[in-house]
């Protein structure tokens, strides 16, 4: 007993820090780094001014005050240290879409990470403290709390802003989740991370909406990943044939990225491989046929794709659908114009069989149109009719 009590004295910020990599590198964490709890005043300073430009959209949780998102003493009073964490969730390549289906942003194939990275947080935390042998106070989570987790983590040394603005470290790329624990212990802190994209500009190149403005700034406004997850309105007509066949997210700029064709490498977690979840691609003919919240609710429970809600998922499809010239799906699209109870879904189904096209497709919305009780509906059928023309 006094054996162990002399050890817990004379254990250092060093031996605690090299604990915890230890056993978060045997939790299955990829990276781990450390920073102070200090203000986050570079990352601040750009988030100011991301706002003031009017890019953060309507995502109300981005509209914070920068100084609650900016100091972490905010989220935790006796904080010392933010332990920033990362795992890959890279599942492989996309397989070619040869069945027509909506395509699925990597990071959401499998299980929700909030839930799978979460549980294995709250682990280590109870083995740091039974390592130590002190009681912590802290906080765990992942995309969950108001922080610029990026920062934090760019600060704690896990790689640098890239031009699409995601965080990116030289041995994994891009494709990590970052999760954190604050501390109210003393850990010796990393030096912040620093990288560089060179000269290379593909993903602003290849953004299919110009959604990059400058190097490290995205308007949410125009992102396939916001219109599809975040947004709860109408994808802008004018950026609807750029979406694809993207019904959830988009890897456009980190599928380009050098860093990622050299050093992404298949996730250790099975939470997040393809068969854990929805998978590579949603099949749009089933998805549209969901007409009911509960429906929705039992066939993506546990996954991310519940995000933009059951409107939102369908409004999705219908647009993958229209830029796939999806003939197979118009039975389905024909349905969700006649009969799905929401204004957005119909709006796009309609806007989806404009694009297909056909006598059929003609027909059905000249007669929808006479029935139609919303308005921004009616106008959405009176635009797919005139493209028909």
């Amino acid at each position: 007993m006094e054996i162990w009590e002399e050890q817990k004295r004379t254990l250092g910020p060093d031996d605690a820090k090299l604990i915890l990599k230890e056993k978060a590198r045997a939790k299955g964490f990829d990276l781990l780094g450390v920073t102070s709890a200090e203000p986050l005043a570079e990352g601040g300073e750009r988030l100011k001014e991301w706002q003031e430009a009017g890019m953060a959209a309507d995502m109300g949780y981005m509209h914070r005050p920068v100084e609650l998102l900016s100091e972490p003493k905010r989220l935790q009073k006796s904080a010392r240290s933010v332990v920033s964490l990362g795992v890959s969730y890279y599942p492989g390549n996309h397989p070619e879409n040869d069945g027509g289906g909506g395509r699925v942003a990597r990071y959401a194939w499998g299980k929700d990470y909030h839930v799978a990275i979460k549980e294995r947080l709250r682990s280590l935390r109870t083995e740091l403290e039974e390592a130590l042998g002190v009681r912590i106070k802290a906080r765990a989570f992942t995309d969950a709390v108001p922080l610029l987790e990026r920062s934090a983590a760019q600060h704690a040394g896990l790689g640098f802003f890239g031009r699409n603005s995601c965080l990116i470290n030289g041995n994994i790329g891009s494709y990590f989740f970052i999760a954190d624990l604050i501390l109210d212990l003393e850990l010796e802190p990393d030096v912040h991370g620093t990288g560089t994209c060179g000269k290379c500009a593909r993903c602003m190149v290849s953004c299919p909406t110009g959604a990059i403005k400058a190097p490290g700034v995205v308007d949410a406004r125009l992102c396939i990943s916001y219109l599809t997850i975040e947004n709860r309105g109408e994808i802008p007509r004018e950026l609807r044939r750029a979406v694809g066949d993207w019904a959830f997210g988009c890897d456009v700029c980190q599928e380009v990225c050098p860093y990622n064709k050299r050093k992404a490498t298949v996730s250790r977690w099975p939470e997040f491989s393809a068969n854990a979840g929805a998978g590579q691609y949603l099949k749009i003919e089933e998805v549209l046929s969901i007409r009911t919240e509960e429906e929705f609710e039992k066939r993506f429970e546990g996954t991310p794709l519940t995000r933009p809600g059951r409107a939102g998922l369908l409004r999705n499809c219908c647009v993958a659908a229209g830029n796939l010239g999806l003939v197979e799906a118009i039975p389905a699209l024909v349905d969700c114009l006649r009969e799905d109870e929401s204004p957005l879904v119909r709006g796009h189904a309609a806007w989806a069989l404009g694009e297909i096209g056909g006598a059929e497709a003609r027909t059905v919305l000249r007669e929808a149109l006479e029935k139609e009780p919303d308005a921004g509906s009616s106008t959405e059928i009176e635009l797919a009719l005139e493209g028909l023309l």
